[in-house]
């Protein structure tokens, strides 16, 4: 079987005017590289292949990337822009190298004779199932532009997700590392030269100066093991997490049952199921293929498992209301909405409003446990930095009304 991994050469030669151009192409190999770039009409002086940070280029093309390609693409092929034309637009326009490159290769590969999907699959980091076949379906139903503003509308509601997810988790974990940072200092640096005034008074001390005394000693003594430690056992539980399937999900199963996590995760996923299984369903592509796409989504063990009997129990002749009732991982509500959508036969326009409802749902509750973290974190702040500085300063109360 022949190797479709790709390598980068850097490349020097001449225009058909004689100008003198520098680049890089990817290809499997330097005669293939040469014969990509004469057939760009570049008259090659020297070529040789590039060094390579081990998955570099596939990290520096992130989502952001790929959704701004699916939408120029779909407006471009709606407007009866051929594929090839479109590429060849889209890789001129574009800025950042790598992501032109992947263009090229795309646009490249459809030259030679296979289909866009086909093209596609070459790509899996940047280009899921989900994409590769719903552009398929597309292909056979001649709808690509249609297909491919369908895909960027997923795309774009899926980030718009992600980030208002981040944007919840960023402030409490930014203060929480503040915090820690703070304490560490007070703990490290503070408290030491507090210890050494206090010992040249010789009295006694508080209890609560007592314990941030020896607290400070034991985190000056023991805070690199503490923190290699810290390391090694994330380290080998998400190595255990990566290579033990029961250990995953055990943790996707637990993660489900916590009181404010469990509901925002399974709204996410339901979220994210319903949006998916919409947009699929509306793009034709067949039911069990979009369930297939649907599972691949989810992020959980408990749900794809759950996904995945739905196909075989369709499989069987089993409608999708009857099938998704036996799954209890879905609520009463979803599964009212799609026996509602099959007995009118709107199942896409049903689904796609019951993603648009947990992501309404989802993003309320990320904004009231926002705003009520808010002052509970800067409670606890107050409370560990007011302690340390209290047990520091009471002796010196002490000391002076005795004085």
């Amino acid at each position: 079987m022949t190797s479709t991994r790709k390598y980068l050469y850097t490349y020097s030669g001449y225009t058909g005017q004689g100008q003198l151009v520098n680049g890089e192409v990817r290809a499997q190999n330097i005669e293939w590289a040469r014969h990509k770039l004469r057939r760009q009409g570049l008259r090659v002086n020297s070529i040789k292949r590039a060094f390579q940070l081990p998955f570099s280029q596939h990290k520096a093309i992130v989502p952001e990337d790929i959704a701004s390609f699916t939408q120029q693409l779909a407006m471009l092929t709606k407007v009866g822009i051929p594929l090839s034309k479109s590429f060849a637009i889209l890789a001129s326009n574009c800025n950042k190298n790598i992501m032109k490159m992947l263009i090229e290769e795309i646009r490249d590969d459809i030259s030679t004779g296979d289909s866009f999907s086909k093209a596609l699959r070459k790509h899996p980091q940047q280009f899921d199932d989900l994409f590769c076949n719903m552009v398929a379906a597309a292909e056979l139903s001649g709808e690509l532009g249609t297909v491919l503003q369908r895909i960027s509308n997923y795309q774009e509601r899926s980030e718009k997700l992600k980030r208002h997810i981040k944007k919840a988790l960023t402030y409490p974990c930014m203060v929480l590392l503040v915090a820690i940072l703070v304490t560490g200092i007070l703990l490290t640096k503070v408290v030491p030269e507090f210890a050494r005034t206090f010992a040249e008074f010789g009295a006694e001390l508080p209890t609560l100066t007592l314990f941030v005394l020896k607290l400070s000693e034991l985190i000056q003594s023991l805070w690199l093991y503490s923190l290699i430690s810290c390391i090694a056992v994330c380290g080998s539980f998400y190595l255990v997490l990566k290579r033990s399937k029961k250990i995953s999900q055990l943790k996707d199963k637990t993660l489900l049952k916590l009181p404010i996590i469990g509901n925002l995760l399974r709204h996410a996923i339901l979220a994210r199921f319903a949006r998916t299984l919409a947009t699929t369903f509306n793009a034709g592509l067949p039911i069990m293929d979009a369930l297939r796409s649907a599972a691949t989504t989810t992020g959980n063990s408990q749900y794809t498992q759950s996904i995945l009997d739905l196909r075989q129990d369709l499989a069987h002749g089993v409608s999708l209301h009857q099938a998704i009732s036996k799954q209890t991982v879905f609520p009463l509500a979803l599964q009212q909405m799609i026996l509602v959508g099959e007995e009118s036969g709107t199942l896409g326009k049903i689904l796609d409003r019951a993603g648009e409802f947990y992501e309404q749902d989802l993003q309320l509750s990320l904004d009231t446990i926002t705003q009520l973290i808010e002052p509970i974190i800067m409670l606890v702040l107050g409370l560990v930095v007011g302690g340390l500085l209290l047990a520091m300063y009471l002796p010196i109360f002490q000391i002076g009304s005795i004085i």
